[in-house]
């Protein structure tokens, strides 16, 4: 037998490689076929034959390398690059595969190996299915591109095939793959659905909690790693490839934003440009397919509405930047670029600023700085506020809550006195048993009669019990649903302090004009 430089070859170290794709994986009888394997056995035979027909060569197997649930369109596999670092340490001179597609199924670089590559290395290439051996001089060698690029095209085809059965099954809100949320596993009883993990449900709760507290996402993450307060496993996998263990603004924004916990199924964010590029394109919102209603909700959606809201107004803030009631609502009227504030180290009044002036002052791209005093301008909108509220808020509204609140205490004061009367009653019957019990002692009644009473009193225990755990329980429900709410309290609060998250709710944005007139927009108000 002779190699590439005409030599005559006895010494054969040789690997068997084997491939089998995700896809591929225990279907058919035709997909069992290329199972890991029966490739290897198909390769072990064809060895056990050649011997014979070249008896004088000495053959010594160096390595059975297998790529298990890898796609062919990729060459960055484990197992291929062990191959590649052997040939290249002149270890091995032959490689055998079942087929060619076990190779790899890119046309291109599988015909770079075959044509340039393997001869190069000066290594002897043989797919058995097909016929093909490098190192012999065969029609079967000429026509391995046609069989290249036919392998191609069914990974080409079978991409098609899978990406519209992912499709299908995303607009149906069954999860296809990719990481799971934190707060989330998936259901052991049906794979495409996911029930509430009860600890990463507790860490999710607290980070909107505190999200909804006004912290900044930099300071949710500090305050985790500071109770070190461990990081889910998909999380942390992630940062391992970053160096980094610990909780980070990025990671609580990203779990602020995700309407996963509405009870919604969010997919197909990514895409790639096709079966062989591995560069992922991130799609807009309206192209993501979101299924409501998939799975229990963790997080309701005003408190998701109001923490993004609170999110998007304080997007550029750092731990250290000020925050202020009016933030990422101040709009300048002549550039209709942001305003924002500007403080004096020998002045205490905060004043407002064009960003646009600021970066480029009175030049051609510029605008006019639009100073004043933010607090005069705050003042203004709050009196707007209260006027706004005044006019349109529903009175009746208002009496049926304040009516409500009345039937509550009413209410409240009856339990309350329920509870101590059955207290009252329960301490009687356990002195009337103390007294049938000394009965007994005393010989006054029988053994007989005392059980009889006792179990009759012991009845009459249980459910006097029964009766102060119903009242407990009502008790409970109506003082969580009023939280001690002092509503007179709270609608005066609300219209002479109102909170950001109030006013981020009903003012769209105000305009400041270059006069120092400000123009309020709200939400839902033409």
């Amino acid at each position: 037998m002779y190699d590439n430089y005409l030599r005559f070859i006895t010494n054969l170290n040789y690997v068997i490689y084997a491939r089998l794709s995700k896809e591929e994986q225990g279907k058919s009888k035709e997909e069992q076929s290329r199972s890991i394997k029966n490739q290897i056995k198909v390769c072990q035979n064809y060895l056990e034959e050649e011997k014979r027909t070249y008896p004088n060569c000495h053959y010594k197997e160096i390595a059975i390398l297998k790529d298990d649930g890898i796609s062919g369109t990729t060459f960055n596999r484990e197992n291929f690059n062990k191959l590649i670092t052997l040939i290249e340490q002149k270890q091995v001179n032959m490689v055998l595969t079942k087929d060619l597609s076990r190779l790899g199924r890119d046309h291109i670089q599988t015909d770079d190996y075959l044509e340039k590559w393997f001869p190069e290395h000066n290594v002897r290439f043989i797919s058995i299915m097909e016929n093909i051996d490098t190192f012999a001089d065969s029609l079967s060698n000429e026509i391995a591109p046609i069989i290249n690029w036919s392998n191609e095209n069914f990974a080409r085809q079978t991409s098609k095939k899978i990406k519209k059965t992912f499709f299908q099954y995303r607009l149906e809100g069954k999860w296809t793959g990719g990481e799971i949320p934190l707060g989330y596993k998936k259901d052991p009883l049906n794979k495409y659905h996911f029930i509430i993990d009860e600890k990463g449900k507790e860490i999710v709760e607290r980070i909107f909690k505190l999200a909804l507290n006004k912290y900044s996402p930099e300071k949710i993450s500090n305050i985790l790693n500071k109770e070190c307060v461990p990081l889910p496993t998909r999380i942390k996998r992630n940062k391992r490839k970053l160096n980094n263990n610990s909780w980070s603004a990025h990671t609580i924004k990203s779990i602020l934003q995700n309407q996963m916990y509405l009870g919604y199924m969010v997919q197909g964010k990514t895409t790639r440009l096709n079966h062989k590029s591995s560069k992922i394109i991130y799609l807009p919102q309206d192209k993501w397919i979101i299924v409501p209603n998939k799975h229990e909700a963790i997080i309701d959606i005003n408190t998701f509405n109001n923490v993004n809201l609170l999110l998007n107004t304080n997007k550029n803030k750092t731990i250290n930047s000020p925050d202020y009631l009016l933030k990422g609502l101040l709009k300048c009227s002549k550039c209709k670029n942001n305003i924002s504030l500007q403080t004096y180290k020998k002045r205490k009044i905060r004043y407002t600023i064009c960003n646009k002036y600021r970066k480029y002052g009175h030049k051609e791209n510029g605008c006019t700085a639009h100073r004043f005093n933010y607090d005069k301008i705050e003042n203004i909108v709050i009196n707007n506020l209260k006027e706004e509220c005044l006019y349109s808020f529903d009175q009746n509204k208002l009496k049926e809550i304040m009516q409500n609140k009345e039937k509550d205490k009413t209410r409240i004061k009856q339990i309350k006195d329920n509870i101590q009367k059955e207290k009252k009653e329960l301490f009687k019957i356990k002195e009337q048993i103390k007294e049938i019990y000394n009965d007994k002692l005393e010989g006054i009644i029988d053994k007989e009669i005392y059980q009889s009473i006792k179990k009759s009193k012991d009845n009459d225990l249980s459910y006097i019990k029964i009766k102060i755990t119903r009242y407990k329980k009502e008790l409970k429900e109506i003082m969580m649903k009023n939280n001690n709410i002092d509503y007179e309290k709270v609608i005066y609060d609300y219209l002479n302090k109102p909170s950001k998250l109030l006013i981020l709710n009903l003012i769209e944005k105000i305009y400041i004009n270059e006069d120092g007139i400000i123009d309020i927009y709200y939400k839902g108000k033409k």
